[in-house]
């Protein structure tokens, strides 16, 4: 069922289906929501329909009516019946389950297969509001929708739908909610529909039925995001960081090591922007005020403002550069973001948005040629990144029906257009010809130029491959990808050779940490000049010597001996020469995926981790027992 959804639901509705994003929904209705904070604009309006506990109410009746409908075998009909009707349900009470009942409806929400079964349900939807617009004349389209038949933006339960501010297209839309609702058995399939209208002063003739509000009275949210009329402002982004602050709150009462604290900024913290990220060129103001909150759980566990042992710029960097791995947010967005404009460049045409910006924002233009002050906040944005990916694109020429002849970069020189504004006129071929126009038979074939200037464009011609056109990434990863984009927009920095002291087999997170901050020189040893109020000698060994990373893991007495007591136990080399020729000579040593290699590399860290937190236990102490050689 999966593998041919694509086939079965509309452009429009992109949730659970294979090679669709839900960020279409979202960059789509940034660009229709446009301009409703203004006034004097041609009559349109949106309608937010709240449905009411959509996988709930789904009656068992109309879904296999609907399967039958999109043309499922009858066997195949009676074995999801049988998986959606037979199951029982218990109910927990004070902590023991009593009882099983069988349901009379509704889709079984965790359920692998209810997805997909809903977004079926809801595509009947579709194709009764596009019969009644097809059947009844009276329907205008959205602005800016009728060019690809846009009505509606759908994403499970969350439905926009788009027309001309005008009675008769408001009420058609009642009427397929109203007869869908008839087909599928339910009573009331949707709790409210709302109304978004530009400027003020709402529509002539708005229904009864309708809550309506100006787009300029309240912040629209359309999944999780906020639906701009404009630019994206800091308060826009407000629930991100609320968000942010919540998370970490829940943890100031846990006892968190500094590597859970990465963890959890890898896989919790991080996450909860990534959804907006790719949704928006997130402000620089709003980026630092993440990265200010998770700097200061990292190193203080709570959202106070503390000294930080590392940049949080080497933080961020990769594990080979000597960082922690974690993304850095603005590398982050704009690899998020290149992802849409990638699909734009590649003609991704399983896509409703790109083929929305085709027809309405590059028209017979190209991405690489088109102004960038023209068009929506966000869009303008987007089409900045451009330039970075420009050199790592390759149009691979096929027949040339796909490419543009003066507007897409086939040329080794790049778009032809801008450096020849004259060549349409001296070519006598149109700005809007394909680059099939000069190509017969797998061969060139230009028109006799006689302006000298025009005649450079024939110079240097790539070679023409046959078949298909072809647009292909020649980034480091191949193809193009998100992680391909980050390290695109991420500067790179040299690499550090101790870092093979960090990965393994048996590496433990904690100890881990504590040798990355070691080896930079980084744990707060008294002889840091913010420390020297502590005291600068050494609290192990207690002889007055000035407390260093070079003294504690090297030369203190009580180091040497732990060194010692293991050697007696396993072999354990330890060069004596000083700590940063140990850090090279055990990087270089004890490389590589062997067992035996990565048991040392495990026991280094172990004996750094445990002579630094003996060093914190015998600081904090109030009784100190100076170290005496073995006595």
């Amino acid at each position: 069922m999966r593998s041919i959804l694509d086939t079965l639901i509309s452009p429009s509705q992109n949730a659970f289906v294979p090679g669709r994003s839900i960020g279409d929904n979202v960059l789509l209705a940034q660009e229709l929501f446009c301009g409703y904070n203004q006034r004097n604009l041609p009559p349109r309006c949106a309608l937010k329909v709240d449905l009411r506990k959509a996988y709930d109410t789904v009656e068992w009746d109309f879904l296999k009516a609907a399967l039958t409908l999109f043309g499922f075998p009858e066997q195949f009909i009676q074995w999801i019946a049988e998986c959606v009707t037979t199951p029982s349900y218990s109910v927990c009470i004070n902590g023991a389950p009593h009882g099983f009942f069988r349901g009379a409806r509704g889709l079984r929400q965790g359920d692998p297969m209810s997805p997909f079964l809903f977004v079926l349900v809801m595509e009947v939807l579709t194709l009764i509001l596009r019969q009644r617009i097809e059947q009844n004349g009276g329907f205008s389209y959205h602005w800016r929708c009728e060019a690809v038949q846009l009505f509606q933006l759908s994403f499970a339960d969350d439905l926009l739908l788009f027309s001309k501010a005008e009675p008769n297209s408001i009420q058609l839309f009642k009427d397929g909610l109203m007869v869908f609702a008839e087909l599928s058995d339910s009573r009331r399939t949707y709790r409210r529909v709302t109304l978004f209208y530009p400027g003020r002063r709402p529509p002539p003739g708005i229904p009864y039925w309708l809550y309506w509000t100006s787009r300029k009275d309240t912040c629209l949210r359309y999944l999780g995001l906020p639906l701009l009329a404009s630019r994206l402002s800091i308060s826009d982004c407000q629930p991100i960081l609320r968000k942010i602050e919540a998370r970490i709150k829940g943890w100031e009462g846990v006892m968190l090591s500094f590597a859970g604290r990465v963890q959890l900024i890898k896989s919790v913290l991080s996450a909860l922007q990534v959804y907006w990220a790719m949704a928006f060129i997130l402000p620089k103001h709003i980026i630092k005020e993440i990265e200010k909150r998770l700097r200061n759980f990292l190193w203080k566990g709570n959202l106070d403002t503390g000294y930080a042992k590392v940049s949080w710029q080497q933080v961020c960097r990769p594990v080979n550069e000597g960082g922690l791995g974690i993304r850095d947010i603005h590398s982050l967005n704009k690899g998020l973001m290149s992802r849409h404009l990638w699909r734009i460049i590649s003609h991704d045409s399983n896509s409703i948005w790109v083929s929305w910006i085709f027809h309405y924002r590059l028209q017979n233009s190209s991405v690489w040629t088109i102004r960038t002050r023209k068009g929506t906040w966000g869009w303008r944005k987007l089409i900045r990144l451009r330039d970075a990916l420009r050199p790592h694109v390759v149009y691979q020429i096929g027949d040339g029906t796909s490419f543009s002849l003066w507007h897409d970069p086939w040329h080794p020189r790049g778009p032809l257009l801008p450096q020849f504004p004259l060549g349409p006129r001296h070519t006598f071929i149109p700005s809007s010809a394909p680059l099939s126009t000069v190509i017969s038979e797998d061969t060139w074939s230009w028109p006799h130029i006689t302006d000298m200037e025009s005649i450079d464009i024939t110079h240097d011609l790539p070679t023409i491959h046959g078949g298909q056109d072809r647009i292909l990434w020649t980034g480091p990863r191949g193809s193009f990808s998100s992680a391909a984009a980050y390290d695109l927009f991420r500067p790179p920095g040299p690499t550090v050779d101790w870092t093979s002291l960090l990965v393994g087999t048996f590496r433990i997170p904690r100890h881990r940490f504590i040798l990355w901050l070691a080896v930079q020189g980084r744990l707060s040893t008294t002889d840091k000049p913010w420390l020297q109020h502590l005291g600068s000698g050494c609290v192990l060994c207690q002889d007055g010597i000035p407390e260093s990373h070079e003294h504690l893991f090297f030369m203190c007495p009580f180091a040497s001996e732990c060194i010692r007591a293991i050697r007696r136990e396993v072999f354990f080399h330890w060069p004596y020469y000083n700590w940063s020729s140990v850090i090279r000579w055990a990087s270089a040593r004890w490389r590589g995926k062997h067992v035996v290699n990565a048991a040392y590399r495990a026991l280094f860290a172990s004996l750094v981790y445990h002579l630094w937190q003996e060093r914190k236990l015998s600081g904090l102490s109030a009784y100190l027992t100076p170290y005496r050689g073995d006595s």
